[in-house]
């Protein structure tokens, strides 16, 4: 497997699930074969994909049990419209699994030794973690070889984000982690052109007001372009499709295609 991305934020609904699967739509386009992990316990990859809920046999918890077999339970996803892309999907096991994960000695790489011992085939697999650092953010950080960090423009995210590149930082070095997952990018999402979203995203043209973008510059780290408010989106989602196929032209498919390639272009 070329790339594990682990797609994170420190907060709540900013867009996790939908970047994962819209991603894993873009990196299918391009013919390669992707594996989305639902990591989170609310099982929204589940409802992004179209399925049904599963049993607890057929969820992550199975995977990251100490006697797995390597028996991955693979959902295929849009099959019908797009070959290449499955899910492992999470939900409420999950809450079981990360108390687990905490009292196991080898928790925090159970996911890291799964796929060492029984390698998936795909190209790409991307990790649609929980929406607040936990045992299973651990677990996906140990695993992946990338991070893609998503957040709203509003002050509590930047601020959640802060602490997140922070936890990010000290927990890989406390892992020990060789090679260490660098961040890959920072997705800001949800832009409703509000004056905080502005001022955040250094739009608003206030000199010395230190904005999203200054401070990824100083980090060296990637800032994609923003993805607007868009209710085609929600649509898409209570639909079980990415917005690719649920309408093709809108053009935020561009901004999800960027960061595939920019995924692909660093799997190189």
């Amino acid at each position: 497997m070329k790339k594990i991305i682990s797609i994170m934020s420190n907060s709540g609904g900013v867009g996790k699930t939908t970047l994962t699967t819209n991603v894993a739509f873009q990196l299918a386009r391009k013919g390669k074969s992707v594996v989305m992990f639902g990591c989170d316990p609310n099982g929204s990859l589940t409802l992004f994909c179209g399925l049904d809920d599963p049993k607890r046999e057929q969820t992550l918890d199975n995977v990251l049990h100490q006697d797995f077999d390597g028996d991955y339970p693979l959902f295929p996803v849009w099959r019908d419209r797009i070959q290449g892309v499955d899910a492992c999907l999470g939900g409420l096991p999950l809450l079981e699994t990360s108390q687990r994960l905490v009292l196991d000695k080898r928790g925090a790489y159970a996911l890291s030794d799964t796929l060492e011992d029984y390698p998936l085939p795909h190209d790409y697999l991307l990790i649609d973690c929980p929406g607040t650092i936990e045992q299973l953010h651990i677990t996906a950080l140990a695993a992946c070889t990338d991070i893609l960090v998503t957040l709203k423009p509003e002050d509590k995210d930047l601020d959640a984000v802060a602490k997140l590149l922070e936890w990010i930082s000290k927990t890989r070095k406390e892992l020990r982690l060789k090679p260490p997952p660098e961040v890959l990018g920072v997705v800001p999402n949800g832009f409703k052109d509000r004056a905080m979203q502005r001022d955040n995203l250094g739009l608003s043209g206030i000199d010395g007001l230190e904005s999203l973008p200054d401070i990824m510059r100083l980090m060296e780290i990637q800032i994609f372009p923003t993805i607007k408010d868009n209710a085609y989106v929600a649509n898409a989602v209570a639909a079980g499709l990415p917005l690719g196929l649920y309408r093709p032209g809108e053009g935020i498919n561009k901004i999800y295609e960027k960061i595939a390639n920019s995924i692909i272009e660093g799997a190189k």
